[in-house]
């Protein structure tokens, strides 16, 4: 899904399912952040193939707007949450499974309970190798 401003933003009671998806933030203004929370069920996974494989959340590169993913109810999200130039923060409770990676600019974590951030090379970018071919 492709965010051209406005960011993203998901909250209060309501179950939140999206399975082999990725969230692309393209924000225009310093408001269109991406902010996951609640208190129901937050199920996420990425892609496991083609260009935007494991990307659970990707921000613009040049992006300083915020991205935070919290919960107070079951979490399993896996994948990347890639914010470059932005604060990730992460905070969660109960048991919860919080992404595969993060690649950010400054990082926060926080929560009460069991928090796991489990890598998982099919769940995560794969690392990329470049050379010179003549």
């Amino acid at each position: 899904y492709y965010m051209d401003g406005g960011g993203f933003s998901f909250s209060g009671q309501g179950n939140l399912l999206a399975q082999g998806v990725m969230i692309f933030n393209a924000p225009k203004g310093p408001s269109d952040v991406v902010s996951i929370g609640g208190t129901g069920s937050i199920i996420m996974s990425p892609s496991t193939s083609g260009l935007y494989k494991g990307l659970t959340l990707f921000q613009n590169r040049e992006s300083p707007n915020s991205m935070s993913v919290s919960g107070g109810g079951f979490m399993d999200i896996s994948g990347t949450f890639y914010a470059a130039n932005a604060l990730l923060s992460v905070t969660g409770g109960g048991d919860s499974k919080v992404g595969s990676q993060y690649i950010s600019r400054f990082l926060k974590i926080a929560g009460n309970g069991g928090m796991r951030i489990d890598y998982n090379p099919e769940q995560a970018i794969p690392r990329r190798v470049l050379s010179l071919v003549e």
